[in-house]
């Protein structure tokens, strides 16, 4: 019998009173005579509503059962805000396979943004620095957030060396920065623009919960084999040393030179089991962490 776990507690918590929030709201609407909540609060409406996304499926990435989301979201939409000590019990268990593959997705999401802001600044040096700053600190955040599920998930050193990875051994900085040479600039600036502009409070709202939960940054570092600004600069190395019409076979051979080549920048400190890691994996987190923008 599966019970939550503290951040899944607060995790439903949250669910339950940002959907109770809007039923609140939409209903003093109703009663003010309004056919429509006015424009501020369909405004805040739609905010929590983001944010209630945001907060299901970090829950489903902890291993919360659909069932637990859908009483608590379901719960609050029927006007009933949450009850702390409202037990949640469940069968069976989200199987850890399952819950493994879809961090590993959000990972390869992650390498793909540090991918993105490498290339386009690359191609782009004249580059705003606010937006540069500001995409970076959203990802910094969805850096730390990936951690935390980490954490969360006890994530053993062998499951970690096969997340990171892409297409067996080569390295994931040459595969994104080969694959991002396909992209023109007006899509690599779409991409960019993306992440830039996203809403840094709503990004940031999961985090903040698992925080709370008594996650540390500590613990979310040690999950981590790279910084957010050090995997930006992984790519961008990859990319500066990246040939043009490379065969598969090139990218192979050059893969393992880049592969070799950056190893070579290590950094000691980094905690976590080395033996888990392949000699061909870089271990470059810098001796100054990076935490991202504080949420």
């Amino acid at each position: 019998m599966q019970t939550p776990t503290r951040l899944q507690t607060l995790l439903l918590n949250g669910i339950q009173n940002l959907a109770h929030d809007n039923w609140t709201r939409i209903g003093k609407s109703v009663a003010a005579g309004h056919d429509a909540p006015r424009p501020e609060v369909a405004e805040q409406i739609t905010m929590n509503d983001r944010a209630l996304t945001q907060l299901e499926d970090l829950a489903s990435m902890v291993g919360c059962p659909h069932s637990w989301r859908h009483y608590a979201r379901t719960a609050g939409e029927r006007g009933q805000p949450s009850n702390p000590s409202r037990p949640f019990y469940s069968p069976d268990e989200v199987p850890r396979p399952a819950l493994i593959a879809a961090l590993a997705q959000h990972i390869h999401d992650l390498q793909d943004s540090a991918g993105i802001l490498a290339a386009h600044t690359l191609r782009q040096p004249g580059l705003d620095n606010d937006e540069r700053t500001t995409f970076l600190a959203v990802t910094s955040v969805v850096w730390q957030r990936l951690g935390a599920v980490s954490h969360e998930l006890a994530v053993t050193d062998r499951e970690r060396d096969q997340m990171w990875s892409r297409h067996g051994s080569r390295h994931w900085a040459n595969t994104v920065a080969h694959e991002l040479s396909s992209h023109n600039d007006e899509q690599l600036r779409a991409r960019f623009h993306t992440i830039a502009h996203a809403n840094f409070s709503e990004v940031a709202t999961p985090l903040v919960v698992m925080l709370e939960s008594g996650i540390t940054v500590h613990e979310i570092d040690a999950q981590m084999p790279h910084s957010a600004e050090r995997m930006v600069e992984l790519v961008a190395v990859a990319l500066d040393g990246l040939p043009r019409g490379l065969d598969d076979e090139a990218v192979a051979v050059n893969d393992a030179v880049a592969a070799t080549t950056l190893s070579e920048d290590t950094a000691a400190g980094h905690i976590r089991d080395q033996t888990a890691w392949s000699g061909a994996e870089l271990d470059a987190a810098p001796e100054q962490r990076d935490y991202g923008t504080a949420p």
